[in-house]
């Protein structure tokens, strides 16, 4: 029940919080309770629902889009279609936050700024138009 209360849970993430700890025959006890009781999502439309709030808090974080479904997909959940333009915004965003005047920077600054993006989850067509304008 506290891991419930303290946020959203996939099945498949308190399976394995819960793996540990518990029997087995618990577990799928407590997860079927959950279910009957709409706390744990059951169905594709509250999958969905709890993916797209794990999303947006993820987006807060200055996640890019790769990173943010893998997330999802490590906790059983569906991945989010990305939004190109506010993708853009969020890198070029960070980008300038992390690297002011990357405008006027030298080759080897920009490649740090691009793995930078890479390491955030953000795709390579975005880093190539941000870092390197092409």
């Amino acid at each position: 029940m506290d891991l419930i209360a303290s946020r959203d849970h996939s099945e498949k993430e308190l399976r394995r919080k819960l793996r540990g700890k518990f029997d087995p025959a618990d577990i799928d006890a407590a997860i079927e309770y959950g279910k009957d009781h709409g706390w744990v999502p059951s169905d594709d439309a509250s999958k969905s629902k709890l993916a797209d709030k794990m999303a947006a808090m993820l987006h807060r974080k200055g996640k890019g889009i790769r990173y943010i479904n893998q997330y999802l997909g490590e906790r059983g959940l569906p991945p989010v279609k990305s939004a190109g333009e506010s993708e853009l915004e969020k890198a070029l965003e960070l980008l300038e936050t992390r690297y002011p005047g990357i405008e006027t920077a030298d080759e080897a600054t920009r490649t740090k700024a691009g793995r930078f993006l890479v390491s955030r989850g953000y795709e390579m067509d975005i880093v190539r138009k941000i870092v390197f304008r092409k």
